[in-house]
């Protein structure tokens, strides 16, 4: 697992959610977030970790240390790659 990825996972939370800290084994809602708020965190670490993570990720993870753990995963430096492979299109 990435810890940079984790910890800029968990700056996103903070700054969308606008908290000076919180408790990560919350879960989104618990903090404060609605759903509009939860997609822009999701839009946030897919365009600055890099991690491919989905809304629906965050809406079934148990808390937000279990979604930046999952982020962490996901992201670039997971597979040693800086950056996505490129596809071809169909």
């Amino acid at each position: 697992m990435d810890r940079t990825i984790h910890a800029q996972v968990l700056d996103i939370v903070r700054e969308a959610l606008r908290l000076d800290d919180f408790d990560p084994a919350w879960d989104f809602f618990d903090l404060g977030a609605d759903s509009l708020t939860v997609v822009r965190i999701v839009e946030l670490v897919r365009d600055r970790c890099g991690a491919d993570v989905w809304i629906t990720d965050a809406f079934d993870a148990p808390d937000v240390d279990a979604f930046a753990e999952l982020a962490a995963t996901r992201g670039p430096a997971a597979d040693g790659n800086s950056a996505p492979a490129p596809v071809d299109a169909p």
